[in-house]
């Protein structure tokens, strides 16, 4: 217990130490280039410089702008001291008549008894005719003025061949269970809002870590944006009617996750609920004189970018493009994308810590026996696509491909589709700079009206666990309100300029300019798809398209600094400002140049773009391993991740020496405690809970809970 806890104390610290560990390197996948989705021009004449991208992943420190403009920064990891639930208990003797409707006076009188006997028989509440609501107010009626000096139950008894539903009150005796909820505080809202910190964990790892410490479903907790692994990032979630209290008691241990800033709303946080994201990048090891970087800047900083999908949106591997999988979809070739999701590729590694993934997929490939495969998962069982298509596959009929991928959750099938409308999209707004440049010209489409203001794109998707399937009744199609589009017209051209231009993402119901027309047709007839993207009968997978604006133009401020080391920290992040450590300061005389940019950007935006612009170079992470080997002393180098789930640098992620965590069932089992926080019993949990509630000094409130 001792070591554990020296490991929680040791959060932040851990990207510091790297002498205590080894270093490796990454063996980087092959990927895709910025030419192969699209991604060939700028807007910038200026040539460039190096620099390395996200040498580390404390280099790009992302915090969610949420509605009220506010920026979601960790500040308050403590118990929430505004926040206190209270069982209020009435002595019930001093009540004559029965005060709920549903429980008879004779049927009070024989409850006010019990008390006073040991021996007494239940008491049995016929609940066959009642309503749930009924049932709910005869709980809450025993909790108020009995405590827990009476146990209530819902119980089936088979009576003459039939199932009846009773509700059973007895006398409390040691070993009973209890239902120890409480009644949520009057004058806050039943939605509890917080932050989640994170250092190289994406939203749904998060999500799933969260949730089972809770022991809850994943979607049971709510977000507003997806956030990438490779970076320290900072999001609100959002949970209905559970303290405070328990969520950073069980959530203690998961390592790097920072849970705080506790509100409570009446409204539940849904996707899209920000208005864009505020990035802190770390550009290390560049290449330029401060007057070049400074004429670079400032002259994105007065055009912009060109407002391309990036890189990560195509997935990490360039054998199996995630836009592959969507064009299968469209297609209805349900087969062939089902054995895209299963293909093995040869970055795939059995040794890693997620190695069942890989031995799934192999099996799978070479046998065609999903349940053989299947049963390769353990740490990833149920948790990642390939898991839940193969379950899918084990459920349905032979060749029932359709149903089968039903079993994928249905923002993940979507985001394959979505990332094969941004590949046209890319390809498009390459098109319309290489024909038209930057000045607007007849034929283009823009936003008019309120939809300059409230047109959000469908790219924030829910990454939830398939809970959110839409109902049988549903169309399944995506549900976005349509923004309006104005033609531009020779004489509207003066009235607008290049930043208002927009270009369709391809659907059934999108407007194509006319400038570009032939040219979305002829890249969609390469896919064997048309312009009209008709319905499909599976609705599923038919999409309607949206808009986005070609070029953003944000704000941004940046500063050089110098180091000495790869290792050495230039971004202080949230949590290491609250535990009081200092801002990163320039070495004097540092042996290597580093510049630090600040930019909000809206939702959907990419910040890769941004610095694309800025360097004129690929932001391919395979790209930016080669730049990395720059340090005097090799012992201390960190390679680039690769963007996938590969093995991570030593210095920047909690892990173990020595051998494999699969190979040692010690060193595993220490480390699934470290990360799920697997509770072994009751007592513990318990123990666990009220220490908690002592703490922060309100009233204990226990998991379990009885359906009423």
């Amino acid at each position: 217990m001792n070591h554990r806890r020296g490991r929680r104390k040791n959060f932040s610290n851990h990207r510091n130490h790297q002498a205590r560990l080894p270093k490796v390197e990454f063996k980087n996948q092959i990927q895709l280039s910025e030419k192969e989705v699209g991604i060939t021009e700028y807007l910038s004449p200026l040539e460039g410089f190096s620099a390395v991208i996200k040498a580390r992943y404390s280099d790009f420190q992302v915090r969610e702008i949420q509605l009220d403009g506010k920026v979601a920064k960790l500040t308050d990891t403590s118990y929430p001291k505004d926040f206190c639930v209270k069982t209020i208990g009435i002595d019930p003797k001093d009540v004559d008549q029965s005060p709920c409707e549903h429980i008879s006076q004779e049927q009070w009188v024989k409850l006010k008894e019990l008390l006073d006997t040991s021996e007494a028989e239940p008491i049995k509440i016929n609940a066959d005719g009642i309503t749930k609501e009924a049932r709910k107010e005869i709980h809450e009626c025993m909790k108020k003025y009995f405590g827990k000096k009476l146990v209530v139950s819902t119980i089936t008894v088979e009576e003459d061949g039939t199932s009846k539903k009773y509700i059973e009150i007895k006398k409390h005796r040691k070993g009973d269970k209890q239902d120890n909820r409480q009644e949520w505080p009057e004058g806050i809202g039943e939605y509890v809002h917080f932050l989640v910190y994170k250092e190289n964990v994406d939203t749904l790892d998060a999500c799933f870590k969260i949730s089972e410490a809770l022991k809850m479903r994943p979607s049971k907790l709510t977000y507003a944006g997806v956030k990438d692994k490779r970076a320290i990032t900072t999001q609100c979630f959002c949970i209905h009617k559970v303290n405070p209290c328990k969520i950073l008691n069980r959530t203690k241990h998961i390592r790097p996750i920072k849970i705080g800033n506790f509100s409570y709303k009446s409204m539940q946080l849904k996707l899209g609920d920000l208005q864009g994201n505020n990035f802190r990048i770390a550009l290390r090891n560049v290449a330029a004189s401060d007057d070049v970087i400074e004429e670079a800047l400032n002259l994105v900083k007065n055009r912009g970018f060109i407002n391309y999908y990036g890189l990560q949106r195509f997935g990490n591997d360039k054998e199996v493009p995630t836009y592959e999988i969507g064009i299968k979809f469209l297609l209805g070739q349900w087969q062939a994308a089902v054995e895209l999701i299963l293909k093995p590729r040869t970055s795939d590694d059995p040794s890693a810590f997620n190695g069942d993934i890989a031995k799934a997929k192999k099996v799978y490939a070479e046998t065609k026996d999903a349940k053989k495969a299947f049963n390769q998962f353990s740490v990833s069982k149920h948790k990642c696509v390939e898991s839940k298509l193969l379950q899918g596959i084990m459920e349905t009929n032979e060749n029932d491909y359709v149903n089968a991928l039903e079993k994928v959750p249905r923002s993940m099938r979507l985001f394959y589709m979505h990332s094969f409308q941004s590949l046209i999209w890319n390809k498009m707004a390459s098109k319309r700079i290489q024909l038209f440049g930057l000045h607007p010209v007849e034929g283009d489409l823009v936003l008019c009206g309120d939809s300059k203001d409230t047109c959000k794109e469908a790219d924030d998707i829910n990454l939830n666990d398939g809970e959110d399937e839409p109902k049988k009744e549903d169309s399944g199609t995506e549900n976005t309100t349509k923004p309006e589009i104005k033609v531009l017209a020779k004489e509207d051209l003066e009235n607008y300029t290049v930043y208002d231009i927009v270009l369709p993402t391809p659907g059934y119901d999108v407007v194509y300019p006319e400038n570009l027309k032939e040219h979305y047709k002829a890249v969609l007839e390469e896919f064997g798809l048309t312009l009209e993207m008709p319905k499909q009968k599976v609705k599923t997978y038919t999409l309607s398209g949206n808009y986005r604006k070609i070029l953003q133009k944000p704000d941004f401020t940046w500063k050089i600094m110098f180091y000495n080391s790869p290792t050495d920290n230039l971004i202080r992040s949230d949590f290491e400002e609250l535990r009081g450590i200092p801002e990163p300061k320039s070495a004097e005389n540092g042996k290597y140049k580093a510049l630090l940019i600040d930019v909000n950007l809206p939702t959907s935006s990419y910040a890769t773009m941004l610095l694309r612009e800025i360097l004129k170079t690929d932001t391919a992470s395979s790209a930016h391993a080669k730049l990395n080997d720059y340090h005097d002393n090799k012992n201390e180098k960190i390679a680039v991740e690769n963007g996938g789930d590969g093995e991570e640098p030593m210095d920047e992620s909690p892990c173990f020496p020595g051998s494999s965590l699969l190979a040692d069932p010690e060193k595993f089992k220490e480390f699934q405690n470290s990360i799920f926080s697997v509770v072994s019993g009751e007592k513990r949990k318990h123990k666990e809970d009220s220490e908690c509630y002592k703490k922060a000094k309100v009233p204990h409130q226990s998991t379990e809970t009885e359906n009423t």
